[in-house]
């Protein structure tokens, strides 16, 4: 269940999918839709913070590391598909996996007991509370975005620093 990847559909947002074909460039297109997942998820890890702090153990560290980001770390990686538009809410702490999942009893190689670790989800209780407000805002923060593309297209353009590859995309 961890590893499945979340998907879903923007229904009923026509004008906003014809402004995004509006913009000339594909990484142009890329960014507004990356940072309007980036901000909307900021619900998520805000919720994920304040369930991290209430862990029963010292857990500074792991709340610390909890951020939105675009990248995992190289272990976390699989095949990566680059024309696709990825946001991820985590943390970046070695064993907070260890604490969302539980652990069962662990022993050493000299047989002694380690204990186990009972699950305390604060990643998974933050996104189940939150996912309406963060899919929700993707919208609005994609309009944000996109104006804030467009001013910056028309103040390059007023300079005349676009770049080739903006020229061949507004002309189309």
């Amino acid at each position: 269940m961890a590893n499945k990847a979340f998907n879903f559909e923007l229904v009923g947002l026509k004008e906003l999918m014809a402004a995004m074909d509006e913009l000339p460039t594909m990484s142009m297109k890329k960014g507004v839709v990356r940072n309007a997942l980036k901000k909307a998820a900021l619900p998520v890890k805000e919720a994920a913070k304040a369930n991290a702090q209430s862990l029963p153990f010292d857990n500074k560290a792991i709340v610390d590391s909890i951020k939105v980001g675009t990248s995992l770390k190289k272990s976390q990686r699989g095949r990566q598909d680059r024309s696709r538009v990825t946001v991820y809410v985590g943390s970046s702490h070695p064993l907070s996996h260890l604490f969302e999942f539980g652990t069962s009893e662990r022993f050493t190689k000299t047989g002694a007991a380690r204990g186990h670790i009972s699950p305390h989800p604060f990643m998974r209780t933050a996104w189940d509370a939150n996912k309406k407000i963060a899919l929700g805002r993707i919208g609005e923060e994609m309009w944000k975005a996109i104006l804030k593309s467009a001013k910056l297209l028309a103040k390059k353009s007023a300079k005349g620093t676009l770049t080739k590859g903006q020229r061949a995309g507004l002309r189309r």
